[in-house]
């Protein structure tokens, strides 16, 4: 704990960048969106149904314009590049708060789960990781606790807000608070912690296109990876109250069973970044998948209603350890001179497979599929990919 807190006291510019990037990265994420969406629908005159068909579709377009912006990280400085994702996001904001007509909120939604969702957690993850090398695995953990402070704290704020001032206000006091906040703590970074545009010449990387990365079976192994754990979790979130009622609990009870995930997500969080530094994210890439195997097969064979705090506890527990483990796989194996580039295309991944969760989860259930049957058709494919993923620790060059 003392080595800790020296490492906090020592770096505390760029851990409080990172930080309060990952926080208000949820003006972007679907539990906080979630919470104007009643009044939108409201508002707009439009169903849940359209809604979410909407949703869906400025998620894939968000995920492709990542892919092509993300790269930019590594050719300027962090506090320019930050600065410009961060204003761009309170902009957005602003813009929907002002949002009269159905096609505008969308515009705006678009531009939101762009710079909140994905360039936000990209502009953090990706300029942490550049700038530690020792302490990579603390930093990355640290920052990253970012998200499950914004899940807990902003619906306890948001909430009274718009039921003291309406949502449009609302959203605009957010933003300033925010604002307050973030801009100081870009302001800190100092040129000599700043993200160099030269950096990838410092780390002896030479760029390569696309089709290089796409070509190697490692992409797609890490890909794979990468992808399943945002996939299941955000489509048991959205259903877990229909999961509940397949298994005869209330929903207070499937309330009470998710602050298993927010705490043991944190928790591991805090765990990560030791076992990163100690063991490496190579060798943790395909543990991490562990807990949500077990997780999985629990679900799967045991009805007792003490398995879904359980079954969020460990899904938890992996989300945590993946934040750190992926992105520190990722500098280990493709170095930190395109780190930026790279990362684009695993976030693009990543935004995708929180679109596409929910939809096909709702295939099978729509198809009267039993949800323990869901559960073991996806512990197969976890347990397929953590055997892929050792593959990954046979060889450790950088491609």
């Amino acid at each position: 704990m003392v080595d800790w807190f020296k490492f906090i006291g020592s770096n505390k510019r760029l851990l409080n960048f990172g930080f309060l990037f990952n926080f208000f990265s949820s003006f972007g994420q679907t539990f906080f969106i979630s919470l104007f969406v009643p009044f939108w629908v409201e508002t707009f005159k439009i169903s849940n149904a359209t809604f979410g068909s909407m949703y869906a579709t400025v998620t894939i377009i968000s995920a492709f314009l990542l892919s092509l912006s993300g790269k930019y990280i590594d050719h300027m400085p962090l506090k320019k590049f930050g600065s410009i994702v961060f204003i761009a996001l309170v902009i957005s904001v602003v813009f929907m708060s002002q949002s009269y007509h159905w096609p505008v909120l969308m515009a705006s939604l678009l531009l939101v789960r762009f710079f909140g969702q994905g360039l936000m957690i990209h502009t953090s993850s990706t300029g942490i990781a550049k700038h530690f090398e020792n302490n990579r695995g603390k930093a990355l953990g640290f920052t990253a606790l970012g998200h499950p402070a914004g899940q807990f704290a902003l619906p306890l704020l948001i909430l009274p807000l718009i039921a003291l001032v309406g949502w449009r206000s609302g959203l605009v006091y957010m933003v300033v608070a925010a604002s307050v906040l973030v801009l100081p703590a870009l302001w800190a970074i100092t040129p000599v912690t700043g993200l160099e545009p030269d950096i990838a010449k410092k780390t002896n990387i030479i760029d390569k296109s696309s089709f290089n990365y796409f070509a190697s079976s490692k992409f797609w192994i890490m890909a794979a990876n990468i992808f399943l754990v945002p996939f299941i979790c955000t489509a048991v979130f959205l259903y877990q109250y229909t999961i509940g009622q397949s298994k005869g609990w209330d929903a207070s009870w499937v309330a009470f069973s998710f602050t298993f995930y927010a705490v043991f997500n944190a928790l591991a969080l805090l765990l990560s970044g030791n076992l990163v530094d100690r063991y490496s994210g190579l060798k943790l890439f395909p543990l991490y998948l562990i807990p949500t195997l077990l997780a999985l097969v629990f679900i799967s064979f045991i009805d007792n209603k003490w398995i879904f705090p359980l079954f969020y506890a460990l899904l938890g527990i992996s989300s945590g350890l993946g934040s750190t483990v992926k992105t520190a796989m990722q500098v280990e194996i493709y170095g930190t001179g395109n780190l930026g580039k790279i990362r684009s295309y695993f976030s693009t991944l990543l935004v995708l497979s929180t679109a596409l969760g929910p939809p096909v989860f709702g295939y099978f259930f729509d198809h009267y599929y039993s949800f323990n049957a869901i559960m073991l058709i996806f512990g197969t494919i976890v347990l397929f990919v953590i055997g892929l993923s050792f593959s990954l620790t046979k060889n450790q060059k950088v491609i």
